[in-house]
């Protein structure tokens, strides 16, 4: 039998939608799925000891940085809810990542969710949040070019936005090389607003949803055919680059990423 959908929009508002839609809410409480689940409180590890607001997260995370002034994702100090701030510098192309490990699957039916807040200015700006194939430190971007795409990632799902193309929101995905049908978002991202950003597989296919900073919805793609291929281990991954030599950075407060365990679960 093939795997049960999981709860792609996991919100009180979803919730409140009917009583049909509790059972899929306990999921989360059984040994049947994983998850990962991050507000970035508290202290970063360096050198084995534990600092508050250090430049550097190397506990379970991978991060790169590179560019003038640029830093590696680390817990910004005395922020409410807690942050871990992606930081490119002053240079341009200077750009910050952010991954865990290869964990996740296409057929595992894996769905990550990211609250970013963009920078105070979205002019000369780059963001990715999604899936890819490779840790922190071994691609410069998921996509290579906005427009087409083009791709480093052979096997990535990612929200982008470039301007160095246009200033849509757009959920694009490849599979083993192979460029899927991009889908452009309406809504018009706006400077210093959170946003919820979510994107869900299931199998080869992959949609995307956008909330606003209560997790009110917005907006969701249609089904994307073709996104990635399902057995390929992917990590969640988020990337900020400036497009000008003008600093553009990117909080993230929240992650979650959960999938089935076994692409058998109810067979």
């Amino acid at each position: 039998m093939p795997l049960d959908p999981l709860t792609l929009i996991p919100t009180r508002d979803t919730l409140r939608r009917g009583r049909s839609l509790i059972p899929s809410f306990l999921v989360f409480n059984t040994i049947d799925l994983m998850k990962w689940e991050d507000d970035f409180v508290g202290a970063s590890l360096y050198g084995g000891e534990a600092v508050e607001g250090d430049a550097t997260l190397l506990t379970r995370y991978q991060s790169t940085a590179s560019g003038a002034a640029s830093a590696a994702a680390g817990i910004a100090t005395g922020v409410v809810n807690g942050v871990v701030r992606l930081d490119p510098g002053t240079a341009n192309a200077g750009r910050s990542d952010l991954s865990l490990g290869r964990h996740f699957r296409g057929d595992r039916y894996a769905v990550c969710w990211w609250r970013g807040t963009l920078p105070a200015a979205i002019t000369s700006f780059k963001f990715e949040l999604g899936f890819t194939d490779v840790v922190s430190g071994t691609d410069a971007g998921a996509v290579n070019a906005k427009s087409t795409p083009t791709w480093t990632a052979d096997d990535a799902v990612v929200f982008v936005f470039d301007t160095d193309d246009d200033t849509n929101l757009t959920l694009a995905g490849v599979a083993a090389t192979v460029g899927a049908t991009a889908e452009n978002f309406d809504t018009a991202l706006v400077a210093s607003t959170a946003y919820y950003f979510g994107i869900a597989l299931r199998g080869t296919r992959a949609k995307g949803f956008l909330l606003g900073a209560n997790g009110d919805f917005l907006e969701e793609s249609a089904w994307m055919t073709g996104a990635v291929t399902e057995d390929v281990l992917l990590t969640p991954w988020a990337f900020v680059q400036n497009r000008s030599a003008n600093q553009r950075l990117l909080d993230i407060d929240y992650l979650l990423c959960y999938q089935w365990r076994t692409t058998t679960q109810w067979g």
